[in-house]
């Protein structure tokens, strides 16, 4: 014991004499739920003991996670969780045995917080009596609810395998499973620590919907630990804790925002970015991640909603907005993946951020590539964006520019060009631009509408119904002046421009992006951010230490609940609903129609001269790291 404490004690300054129990009270660090470890939405209370996640409007649909600030690395150590409320929503098309549920159980520190028992390296026991594990879930056990106390027994004692099990208010449901802990399984037991020390470590873990928790992590806390099994606390004056990750610096933060028209390859280049920098911890923000957090145990998002996915995606845009407030509030290192072709849209998401870094990324590829990208996306997916949306973002769509560019107005320290360059991703737009100009005739388009359920009154242009099909009346958008310059005769377009999809989550074969190796920003360690009372944590956290409850009131712009996930409004541009679902002026229903695949103007002839970079022109690559792509 002796040694932990010296280890514990910091550098150059002597212990002040005081009795032995005290001395062990003021050097044992307070296991918690880490503020640093936990989706947006969930908040923190009550000394780090108490959790829970926000629950109004869409946010009742979502689970929400959060993980212990210390994580075990050998012994046998267990913790409780006691469901203390259920939280009132508004679920009617959900089972009430799904409306207020939770998972208690471990995870390797490395994992997605909002993932417990969906991944290989995460074991969870869910309220309706089920154990899941990599997404395969198995009777165990039995349902448990509000008043009712889990304690997780994990044992890394045991070989050649570890295992876990729950009780249920003191009655042993038995072991859960057995499974290897050790170098060649979760790497966890027996293995050298990581570079990442919290990969190296399984750390308590809670998923929530709609509940209310106490978690117990030593006697103080109220835990009765199963026999033969020691409080998880123990294990830091044990010698066998790692502590999990902390908030960086905020002037370490960066905010990535992807910039692109639908289908462009946005998701793609973000995902692969943040699982090549794990040091980095991003958080990836848009309408599509909410989604996945509005997920059933085990099913996938596409099979899993049917009906309710038309009402889920316009609750995933309010939700966005309010993730993207907390988010501004919390050091955290984020990437913001929606078009963000708007400048003022993209100029009003970023105010919030003014201490972080902030990096504009372009994914433009050549308009026949984006065509093949849209129309691979739609047989994927089956969900287009409405015609008139991506011809209202192909229209108002301007290339960001960093703030040292002359005449910039924007907030961006480094734009990326991950494909084509600035230089010639400008001559496409412009050619793109005057082509949608030239060839702009009301559109119209086959619907898939089933229902007459229409847009809000913020639509001015009356729709009519002929044969079967909608026919926009919308004036035609303003006149477009682009950089006087000879039209390409070999552009063509089709009846029905740029009818893309919204998501880009598939993995292209016909292009990569190059493997960057990127140092890992120093995280300070966990000792240097508990504070120095050494009684835990004070006040309530949203996410945020010290941080007050959030509101609901602010927002990123209006909330159109029809929009198509990826889209963002421009204010004073009124778009087209989305072909899931509208009414016409006149109260005329739409026939359902099948549907279709999206089309993207088709470009009969190369475009221009080649374009390149003269040593005089290239611009020099800047400092703050290593990012793939043309710098600008």
């Amino acid at each position: 014991m002796a040694s932990a404490k010296r280890e514990l004690q910091p550098q150059g300054e002597s212990e002040p004499e005081q009795p032995e129990s005290k001395k062990a009270r003021s050097y044992r660090k307070r296991v918690v739920l880490n503020p640093a470890d936990c989706n947006l939405d969930f908040n923190i209370e009550n000394d780090g003991v108490k959790g829970f996640a926000l629950h109004e409007g869409g946010f009742a649909y979502c689970w929400s996670g959060a993980r212990a600030n210390v994580g075990i690395t050998a012994g046998k150590y267990c913790f409780g969780c006691k469901v203390i409320a259920a939280q009132t929503v508004n679920m009617e098309d959900t089972p009430p045995d799904q409306q207020h549920v939770c998972r208690i159980g471990i995870s390797r520190g490395d994992d997605a917080v909002g993932n417990l028992g969906e991944t290989s390296h995460s074991f969870g026991f869910g309220g309706t009596g089920k154990f899941s594990t990599a997404g395969k879930f198995s009777d165990y056990g039995e349902n448990f609810g509000v008043g009712d106390i889990i304690v997780c027994a994990v044992d890394l004692e045991s070989r050649p395998l570890a295992s876990i099990g729950f009780s249920k208010n003191g009655k042993w449901l038995g072991i859960a499973r057995e499974f290897n802990a050790g170098p060649t399984g979760l790497g966890v037991v027996d293995s050298p620590t990581k570079q990442l020390q919290w990969e190296s470590a399984l750390f308590a873990h809670v998923l929530l919907k709609n509940v209310e928790v106490q978690l117990q992590f030593s006697a103080e806390d109220g835990l009765v630990p199963e026999e033969g099994y020691q409080p998880w606390a123990s294990a830091i004056e044990d010698g066998n804790a790692i502590m999990g990750p902390v908030f960086p610096d905020i002037k370490d933060c960066e905010v990535m925002m992807m910039v692109g028209l639908p289908a462009s390859g946005k998701t793609t280049w973000a995902e692969k970015w943040v699982k090549e920098h794990p040091e980095r911890r991003y958080v990836l923000l848009g309408t599509n991640l909410v989604l996945d957090q509005m997920k059933v145990p085990g099913l996938l998002r596409k099979k899993n909603y049917g009906e309710r996915f038309d009402r889920l995606i316009s609750q995933a845009n309010e939700i966005f907005d309010i993730l993207l407030t907390r988010a501004a509030r919390t050091p955290r290192n984020y990437v913001i993946d929606q078009t963000n072709v708007f400048k003022s849209a993209r100029k009003r998401k970023l105010r919030p951020f003014a201490n972080f870094h902030k990096i504009a990324v372009v994914v433009f590829p050549k308009p026949e590539e984006l065509k093949f990208r849209a129309k691979r996306r739609f047989e994927e997916m089956g969900k287009e964006v409405p015609a008139d949306a991506v011809n209202n973002m192909l229209a108002n769509y301007v290339l960001p520019t960093s703030k040292d560019m002359l005449g910039s107005d924007e907030f961006f320290d480094q734009v990326i060009f991950t494909e084509l360059g600035r230089e010639e991703s400008q001559e496409y737009l412009e050619d793109m631009k005057l082509t949608l100009k030239t060839n702009f005739t009301p559109h119209i388009w086959e619907s898939s509408v089933t229902s007459s359920t229409g847009p809000s009154g913020q639509n001015e242009g009356a729709l009519s119904v002929s044969g079967g099909q909608w026919e926009s009346s919308y004036p035609p958008h303003p006149p477009l002046v682009p950089t006087p310059r000879p039209v390409n005769n070999g552009y063509q377009v089709a009846n029905q421009v740029n009818q893309g999809q919204a998501s880009s989550s598939g993995t292209y074969q016909i292009y990569q992006y190059p493997s960057v190796v990127r140092a890992p920003v120093p995280y300070s360690t966990y000792e240097n951010y508990v504070p120095q009372h050494n009684s835990g944590y004070s006040g309530g956290y949203g996410a945020i230490p010290g941080g007050r409850p959030d509101t609901y009131h602010q927002s990123y712009g209006a909330v159109d609940a029809y929009r198509c996930n990826l889209i963002e409004a421009n204010p004073g541009e009124n778009l087209l609903s989305s072909s899931f679902a509208c009414n016409t002026a006149g109260g005329h229903q739409a026939r359902p129609q099948a549907t279709r695949a999206p089309t993207y103007p088709s470009y009969g002839s190369s475009h221009g001269r080649p374009w390149s970079l003269s040593p005089s022109s290239t611009p020099s690559r800047p400092q703050y790291g290593n990012y793939p792509g043309r710098y600008y």
